[in-house]
């Protein structure tokens, strides 16, 4: 049987979409929060899911959560935050075995949905606020994790450059954690406020992943988001190009450190999306891209270097790992390479195998459930409902000159170095 996808309204701001393919043997139900945020309550936001997925009225620790999803054949429960334009999404992502697989035929799925929906809507709460002792717990945890940004110095770096720079002042460069201060200062009565809220004005995205008929767990969900009282209901907004610098900006910073990270942004005030992909591909995302096969293997000016396209900004960010002294060269050779396919230095070979290799990655979207929920995720945001087989003929139908018609779009914003304080260069994986 072919994958089937199928989405309907709820309520207002309420979808549910069912997604079906028989040769799993797993069932799975995500629900995304996606909200209107501030940047200065990222800390908030953050903390917020990870208060309702460790316990709730009816598992009111995390051990008597945990024994009910072991009781469940190892079923999982978790929740994830991104900032994906300008909206803070938070999905809460439960996934088990296929009623079918059970002994005896047990109702597993709608058992599990029970379990998500008394994390949503029963949470634990003690005087018009969350239990204390947990929240207390929680918030030292997501503290933690905010000091331990620091020792990935690839993605720290990262993180300061969009937020200190190339999306300087846009809710795209908001710290998905928020600062230490911030997450300090957040209190009890501060994240209560926020989850009513939460289920009152977010638009909400319901899927559910299933390799079998599961009428009476979809059913238990339908009832129970078209019976929310909402508010001033958030229309996302997901497409936002980022602001182009009159002139490209330079920041450098340093840290103690031994290998030089390099944040490069080329920004495009409108690109074709498909192009941009292949573009990036070619640029940078591939073992057979302009930045691996000539900046780093011929040039041997990085340890790493990739670019991507970050699609709802329309930017192309290249991250590099180098020694310090060759920052200079290796920003004026990443330009370069830039520069050429600009000029149209694509050959027809690297193009097929470039696209071969992308489309590969797309059909692999087949191969489990997870993936085709992601897939629809995305397509829902694009407002289309593409399989992953139609966008690969979209893929392929984009041409040579489509692609550098695209390159010429872009420009370099900003580059952005987070370099050692003192001391010699050494080759240091960080």
């Amino acid at each position: 049987m072919p994958v089937t996808y199928n989405r309907k309204q709820l309520a207002d701001g309420v979808y549910i979409s069912e997604i079906r393919d028989d040769k799993f043997k797993t069932n799975y139900i995500a629900v995304q929060f996606v909200s209107d945020f501030e940047p200065s309550e990222t800390s908030a936001r953050a903390l917020l899911p990870n208060i309702l997925s460790v316990s709730n009225a009816d598992y009111p620790t995390r051990e008597a959560l945990n024994m009910k999803l072991a009781s469940l054949y190892d079923a999982t429960f978790s929740d994830s935050e991104k900032i994906v334009g300008n909206n803070y999404v938070t999905t809460f992502l439960a996934g088990c075995i296929a009623d079918r697989y059970t002994i005896g035929d047990e109702k597993v799925t709608a058992e599990l949905v029970k379990v998500l929906l008394s994390a949503i809507f029963s949470p634990k709460t003690e005087k018009g606020a969350f239990n204390g002792k947990e929240f207390a717990l929680l918030k030292q945890e997501l503290l933690d994790e905010i000091d331990s940004e620091i020792n990935n110095k690839g993605s720290y770096a990262l993180k300061q450059a969009t937020s200190k720079l190339i999306y300087r002042g846009e809710k795209l460069g908001a710290v998905i954690y928020g600062e230490r201060k911030e997450a300090e200062a957040v209190t009890n009565e501060q994240v209560f406020k926020l989850y009513k809220s939460f289920l009152a004005d977010s638009h909400i995205e319901i899927y559910v992943g299933c390799s079998e008929d599961v009428s009476d767990a979809v059913k238990m969900l339908e009832d129970a988001f078209s019976a929310i009282p909402r508010g001033n209901v958030h229309k996302p907004k997901y497409y936002v190009p980022s602001q182009i610098k009159p002139q490209t900006e330079k920041m450098s910073e340093n840290m103690d450190i031994k290998q030089t990270r390099l944040v490069m942004a080329y920004k495009s005030p409108k690109c074709d999306l498909y192009a941009a992909k292949l573009l990036a591909a070619l640029f940078g995302l591939i073992p057979t891209s302009k930045l691996f096969m000539n900046v780093r293997e011929k040039m041997s000016l990085c340890y790493s270097c990739s670019a991507i396209f970050a699609e709802y900004s329309n930017t192309l960010l290249v991250e590099s790992g180098i020694d310090d002294k060759n920052l200079e060269k290796t920003t004026d050779a990443i330009n370069e390479q830039f520069s050429l396919l600009c000029g149209g230095d694509i050959t027809e070979k690297e193009l097929q195998e470039t696209k071969l290799m992308i489309t590969g990655a797309f059909r692999s979207n087949y191969d489990s459930m997870l993936s085709l929920i992601s897939w629809y995720m995305v397509q829902c945001r694009r407002g289309t409902c593409y399989t992953p087989n139609e966008v690969i003929d979209i893929l392929n139908a984009v041409t040579r000159e489509d692609i550098i018609s695209t390159a010429n779009s872009f420009r370099l914003d900003s580059v952005y170095a987070l370099r050692p304080t003192s001391g010699e260069e050494e080759h240091d994986e960080q």
